[in-house]
């Protein structure tokens, strides 16, 4: 019950967070395009994705030293945790180094990653800025991950988001007074530093065991455990930067910064979504990392069937609020000729839902250690994404890029991500897992589908009255049909006494 707790209490905070981020990104981003326009969103992506690249440095030190903190942290060995803690920094301060050194090199080749610089007054001085945002991150953040690990990622989260939300209001007075790109984003990363610190200090005062004189680190074979963990993950890594970071340099390249910031926008309605989402998940790691320490096979086998159905009601329903609401919004909030075409927008869904169906498995993963097994998986299922998209987007244009997503996901990640889990995490058959992600894709389809007509058929033109509108019926309609077809299931009713017996321990307390 503790780690529902901590589990729920991760999960709340991080929602409130991300909500009250979410509108203020939005406010951001209008004030941003009404400002500067277009092509500083396009830069602002395409810039991301390239550092996105550069966290490559990482090489899975984190995952792997935080997967080997659960079991000291569940047995309280304030010893192991330092030694840990102390490679740790070292990993991350020469991380930090690297990427200002590759951030420093790509200055030479940064056109050749943009059609059109000519729309952007300092680029090279943006791009500095970026990278020195990113580094400044491995310097100094490395002590909040023992915080998390500890299924305590709300204290994080609440600094975070607490910063965040004071930066954007400052962000945006300066952006509508000097209308300098540069000075904005300077502000962001003062933020960002001003986080880590805090976060910093938090950890010291909550662990001091950690600010102990010590240099120790741990033993050699445990060393190269967790080196033998990095370099399989790193794999995982380049798969994921692979396939989530390289949209936006494509289209950048190939169709300019225009079509590339107009992408970017709808991009931050997913990614924003995406992260609440992912809150959910945030704020189980830690304690799906202390059951996988501590639990037998079939109890984290059930837990993963809970989490699994979790994930699918979680991103069915908002697959389906995209689908029925992405249009209308667009043409409300940016204007008609800023909203993609209908077929896009559905391929964009369609990406979402099935690469968003995949947290379960990657977080499962990663708090059971199975990471040398199935290494590849994610690097070539990443590889053919990019290879489809850059011969797609030649072919038939923006549609081409996400093609590549959709085609590479269903033709090889679908098959293989799961069957590796279930092969050496669970040690059981990997069939149920396709036939449950099967009948959750046909039930999201069809209320997707009744859910579309209905307001299609009452809402007509894009108001915001329609869109008020059509949230309601999205609300209400594929929740009832999910309720009604799972509402017996036994994922359904672990599912429910969870949240219902934390809410009740809860009564009357603060989270």
């Amino acid at each position: 019950m503790e780690r529902a707790r901590n589990s729920i209490r991760n999960i709340v905070f991080g929602l409130g967070g991300q909500i009250l981020n979410l509108v203020m990104s939005f406010i951001y981003r209008t004030v941003l395009v009404k400002t500067l326009g277009d092509a500083y969103t396009g830069i602002n992506g395409t810039f991301t994705n390239i550092l996105m690249i550069f966290s490559l440095a990482d090489l899975g030190v984190g995952t792997a030293i935080i997967y080997n903190l659960y079991k000291p942290i569940a047995e309280d060995d304030h010893a192991a945790i330092r030694r840990l803690m102390n490679l740790y920094q070292r990993a991350y301060n020469i991380i930090g180094v690297v990427i200002l050194l590759m951030g420093f090199i790509m200055m030479f080749f940064l056109e050749g990653f943009i059609k059109d610089t000519e729309h952007i007054e300092h680029v090279y001085l943006i791009f500095a800025i970026y990278v020195i945002n990113t580094a400044s991150t491995y310097f100094l953040a490395y002590k909040g991950t023992l915080i998390t690990a500890n299924q305590k990622n709300y204290i994080v989260t609440n600094v975070v988001y607490s910063t965040s939300i004071v930066c954007y209001i400052v962000q945006m007075i300066l952006m509508v007074w000097t209308k300098n790109y540069v000075l904005t984003i300077s502000v962001q990363t003062a933020t960002n530093i001003l986080q880590n610190v805090i976060t910093m200090r938090i950890a010291n005062k909550m662990y001091p065991f950690i600010n102990e004189d010590s240099s120790e680190l741990p033993s050699k074979e445990q060393r190269k455990k967790i080196y033998r963990d990095m370099r399989s993950i790193v794999f995982y890594r380049i798969g994921a930067v692979i396939t989530n970071g390289t949209d936006g340099i494509v289209i950048s390249s190939s169709l300019g910064l225009i079509i590339a910031g107009i992408y970017d926008n709808h991009l931050l309605i997913l990614t924003t979504i995406k992260n609440l989402l992912l809150q959910f998940f945030k704020g189980m790691t830690a304690s799906i990392g202390n059951l996988n320490a501590v639990e037998s096979n079939d109890t984290k086998y059930s837990v993963y069937n809970m989490v699994y159905f979790a994930n699918f009601w979680l991103f069915g329903f908002c697959a389906i609020c995209f689908w029925v609401l992405f249009a209308p919004f667009m043409t409300v909030w940016l204007g008609a000729e800023r909203t993609l075409p209908a077929l896009t927008i559905f391929i964009l869904v369609l990406n979402f839902y099935i690469t968003g169906m995949r947290n379960v498995n990657t977080t499962f993963r990663e708090t059971m250690g199975v990471f040398r097994e199935g290494k590849y998986v994610p690097i070539t299922g990443a590889v053919l994404n990019l290879i489809i998209s850059i011969i797609l987007v030649n072919l038939i244009g923006l549609n081409g890029v996400f093609l590549g997503t959709t085609i590479s996901t269903f033709g090889f990640l679908f098959w293989m991500e799961p069957y590796v889990l279930y092969k050496h995490g669970f040690k059981r058959s990997v069939l149920p897992y396709f036939t449950k992600y099967a009948f959750f894709l046909a039930v999201t389809l069809a209320a997707g589908l009744v859910t579309s007509l209905i307001c299609n058929l009452i809402f007509a033109r894009a108001t915001i009255f329609a869109i008020a509108g059509r949230l309601l019926f999205c609300l209400i309609i594929p929740n009832l049909i999910f309720y009604f077809i799972f509402r017996r299931t036994k994922e359904f009713g672990m599912l429910r006494d969870t949240v219902m017996g934390v809410i009740r321990r809860k009564t009357g307390k603060k989270l």
